[in-house]
């Protein structure tokens, strides 16, 4: 290391302005470079707490119906705003072997409901609904008794 002294001298200042420096250009070698020793950021991949397939803020049918196909001779019907009638619904299999059902209730082109059929009974176990259409799921409700009837109801965190 060279020690400047002269005019503009910043004394042991420059000293370590150079050592800076040459710390930054090897740690950016570090940092770029691939492999088991190379840095990195951030706190890793976002755990799957739920199992449910990911529903972002707006999406719609189209982009959350991209997962798996329901289980072969999976027939079910769900009337999810409760109205009496059947909702055109996309039903996608579940990693755990389940199906989950997929509703734009209000036809915006955003799922507003997504129900969880478990165990293949053709009966929704549990469900989560956008209740104000913003994206946001706020309810969970759950067939306690297993009758095809959603009995309890929870709101979710941050709703």
């Amino acid at each position: 290391m060279v020690r400047h002294d002269g005019e503009n001298n910043l004394g042991v200042w420059s000293e370590f302005g150079t050592v800076a420096g040459m710390v930054a250009d090897r740690t950016a070698e570090d940092v770029t470079a691939d492999g088991p020793g190379a840095a990195q950021s951030g706190f890793g991949d976002r755990p799957d707490l739920d199992g449910l397939p990911d529903i972002t803020v707006g999406a719609t049918i189209a982009e959350a119906a991209v997962g798996l196909a329901p289980p072969e001779g999976y027939d079910n019907t769900v009337d999810a705003d409760g109205d009496g009638t059947d909702e055109d619904a996309i039903y996608l299999g579940r990693a755990d072997g389940g199906v989950d059902i997929l509703v734009d209730v209000n036809g915006d082109g955003a799922v507003d409901f997504v129900g969880t059929d478990v165990d293949l009974d053709n009966r929704v176990d549990f469900a989560d609904y956008d209740k104000d259409r913003d994206g946001v799921f706020e309810k969970r409700m759950f067939d306690d008794d297993g009758d095809g009837f959603l009995d309890r109801a929870e709101f979710l965190p941050g709703s």
